[in-house]
């Protein structure tokens, strides 16, 4: 059951019209709108960064010493979302975790599709490893995580670092992470959320793909072969999300494949809940949750 705070402000769930490209520039424009009304949180350092053509954002917490890293990649669809809609989001973060959270404004699709998005996270990721110093931050303790497709982002990151042969990231922070794009799997018939209907993902899946297989792991890392040697993952799922398997199915992958997971369904959440006012007493809680494992993982090492 949805959370009943939750469920006021959002009020009655809205079917979603068929996903056009007409569409996209108005959706953009009203996720721009939400975020700017979204209350924010102060943070001793701001800055904005160009690596290597993809901005970033870094919000580094007052900290006497280097502090661990997050790079944290924004959900909203491969097509929706950049640094100043996820501003709120990231700084509530950075405040909850005590660690220096770095945003991604990777490119989007349909303009940019696959792999676009995964290049510049693993570009994100290059320029943290090398330039984490200079900025006050600790270049042993750099992880990487998302939320939605910036989940599955996550997730296709590691798998890529390991094809590569590079090292992965000190852990992997997936929050309701899209893991199979056939967008098929129990949860999608036991959870009704009209505005994250499969329809709606499916023409996600579309535009971001393009001729791309949707069986390709780096789309559908749950697809993968074999997940074993990847990051130790955090896996939260929220319990009103069609989208919950595609976590859980891939928590149990994980660990399957022998990589440490801790996996959580976060009840009476839905998709998307880190872009709720923090006012709300479930988001705060969820925010402040997640903020501690990223703390607890991060002094484990």
């Amino acid at each position: 059951m949805l959370d009943p705070d939750i469920a006021a402000f959002t009020g009655p769930p809205q079917e979603m019209p068929p996903l056009t490209p007409e569409l996209i520039p108005m959706m953009r424009a009203g996720m721009t709108m939400m975020a700017a009304a979204m209350p924010g949180a102060e943070i001793d350092r701001v800055e904005d960064i160009d690596a290597d053509g993809v901005p970033l954002r870094l919000y580094r917490p007052a900290s006497d010493g280097p502090l661990p890293l997050l790079v944290f990649l924004h959900g909203g669809g491969w097509m929706f979302g950049d640094l100043d809609t996820h501003d709120s989001m990231t700084r509530h973060l950075a405040v909850a975790s005590g660690c220096a959270v770095l945003g991604v404004g990777y490119r989007l699709a349909p303009e940019h599709k696959f792999p676009a998005g995964l290049d510049d996270a693993m570009t994100a990721l290059a320029w943290a490893r090398r330039s984490a110093a200079a900025w006050g931050c600790d270049p042993s303790r750099i992880a990487l995580g998302g939320e939605s497709a910036g989940g599955n982002l996550t997730a296709a990151a590691t798998l890529r670092l390991r094809d590569e042969g590079k090292p992965q990231p000190l852990f992997q922070l997936l929050i309701h992470p899209a893991t199979d794009m056939s967008f098929s799997l129990p949860s999608f018939a036991e959870v009704a959320a009209p505005g994250l209907s499969k329809t709606y993902l499916d023409g996600c899946r579309e535009y971001y793909l393009g001729d791309v297989s949707e069986t390709h792991p780096f789309a559908s890392p749950l697809r993968a072969k074999s997940h074993a040697g990847l990051a130790p993952a955090i896996v939260l799922t929220a319990s009103e999300d069609p989208l919950r398997d595609d976590g859980e199915y891939y928590a149990a992958a994980l660990a399957r494949a022998g990589v440490e997971t801790l996996a959580q369904r976060l009840q009476g959440l839905p998709h998307g809940f880190q872009f709720l006012p923090i006012t709300i007493p479930a988001v705060k809680a969820a925010n402040d949750l997640i903020g501690g494992l990223v703390r607890r993982y991060f002094a484990a090492t």
